[in-house]
């Protein structure tokens, strides 16, 4: 008997010694994946061991959460036609609100849907969680970009065709869905792309405009009523020329007041564009010396995303098409306009999927300053939902799916990734647009 206790023994420490070793092993591999060098001391080891336990025995981060309705992944359809979820945000009461537009089978309208945390529909919203509002009657309206009021009122900005051309276009809703007020109307060939909301209410919407020839960024800013706010440059509309085709994809607030706003500049060769403005609508000379600043990855890049972090640093998320496929890309500036080069070494930073055609379109912060950036993957044979999620020196996380990188097919077919936000108990939400038959739905993913 003791024979075989000792054997039994020896089997135990033997098992107990080889997982302390691949926990080792584990534990130095992910630290410096994540860009951070461990020392000798058991201290080091001790401090970062937990991430690795946690990968080891809680299961991945960054996967799906089957609690969410549908088992982590949602669908909703409006009309039997295609609907686009382009925008998201979270109510404080961890309610989902999605907006984007709606095919009615005569023309194009705002849509609006809300969700309880769960991902089911919120029925006391407009009594089936779904709201369409058509601002000019049998004309198209897309919503592209949502903000909430501390009110709980939702105001979504986009784009609507007039009888001449497209323009700025805005409705904000009360809480329970109903339209309260449709106002803002921008000027002509105006596509109203992003939204921010200042301290003082008033809303701050970036696009772009023609200017006679191609096209600028477009900054608007509208007192809380809808009115075009004249201390801003005057008559509320500010538009910058950085060469030819130029459009703003997002916005962003400084805390001191100062706006910066994000897109792309160029004809067949694009480059990420940024520009930063005062409070008063002027262009801000301190950053880059004349306000605005293009950054260069490949053949064509498109910033579509954008986060200020707590350092005044801002962090970009696009695209960029580098021999000859397209990848995520990344690029973070100091606050004078200049590429942070802590960040990846040169500022820049691509990631790679596996397929032909990887886009990011949206991109947050965690409170532990890690980036999640949410957009779309090519598998060859259709799309589907990529997030990725970065360390603050812009290495991919190795905790966060083992690779930093997460890719969900919704219904076997086309699946595009648009906007993300966190809910206040830090799980993951995306949403986008499914294609379930010939048609698209809005599609919702949630991640823990």
């Amino acid at each position: 008997m003791r024979t075989y206790k000792w054997i039994w023994f020896g089997h135990i420490l033997t098992c107990l010694l080889s997982l302390a070793l691949a926990l080792s092993f584990a534990t130095v591999s992910l630290a410096r994946q994540s860009g951070v060098e461990l020392q000798s001391s058991l201290a080091d080891y001790l401090n970062y061991l937990p991430i690795v336990m946690r990968q080891y025995f809680q299961g991945s981060i960054g996967i799906l959460d089957p609690s969410f309705y549908g088992g982590g992944r949602v669908t909703t359809d409006f009309f039997n036609f295609d609907d686009n979820g382009n925008a998201l945000a979270i109510q404080p009461d961890g309610k989902i609100v999605v907006s984007g537009s709606t095919d009615t089978g005569a023309d194009r309208d705002f849509a609006l849907a809300r969700y309880n945390p769960d991902g089911s529909l919120d029925t006391s919203f407009d009594n089936d969680g779904r709201v369409t509002t058509d601002i000019f009657g049998g004309s198209d309206d897309i919503g592209h970009a949502i903000v909430l009021q501390p009110d709980g009122k939702i105001i979504v900005v986009g784009s609507s065709v007039t009888s001449t051309s497209y323009e700025f276009s805005m409705v904000r809703y009360n809480p329970n869905g109903s339209p309260e007020t449709i106002f803002a109307i921008y000027g002509f060939m105006a596509y109203g792309y992003a939204v921010a909301l200042q301290m003082d209410g008033k809303i701050v919407v970036a696009g772009s405009a023609y200017n006679g020839s191609n096209h600028d960024f477009a900054l608007g800013r509208f007192n809380p009523d809808g009115s075009l706010d004249t201390s801003f440059d005057g008559d509320g509309k500010v538009t910058t020329n950085f060469g030819i085709n130029d459009a703003g994809n997002a916005v962003v607030l400084l805390p001191d007041g100062k706006i910066v706003v994000a897109g792309q500049t160029g004809l067949t060769g694009t480059d990420f564009a940024l520009a930063r403005y005062n409070p008063n609508g002027s262009l801000d000379n301190t950053f880059d010396i004349d306000g605005k600043v293009t950054t260069d990855f490949g053949s064509v890049d498109v910033g579509y995303g954008a986060v200020v972090q707590a350092d005044g640093k801002v962090v970009v998320a696009g695209y960029s098409t580098i021999d000859p496929w397209d990848v995520f890309a990344l690029a973070r500036y100091n606050p004078d306009g200049s590429l942070d080069t802590s960040f990846d070494g040169d500022g820049r930073v691509a990631a790679d999927f596996g397929g032909p055609d990887d886009r990011g379109h949206d991109v947050i912060l965690q409170p532990d300053g890690k980036i999640l950036v949410a957009g779309q993957t090519d598998s060859i044979t259709d799309y589907n939902f990529a997030l990725a999620r970065f360390n603050p020196n812009g290495s991919l996380d190795i905790s966060f799916d083992h690779d930093g990188r997460v890719i969900t097919d919704i219904n076997g077919n086309t699946d595009m990734g648009m906007a993300i936000a966190l809910q206040p108990d830090g799980r993951i939400v995306m949403v986008g647009i499914a294609r379930l038959g010939i048609y698209f739905d809005f599609a919702l993913t949630r991640y823990k």
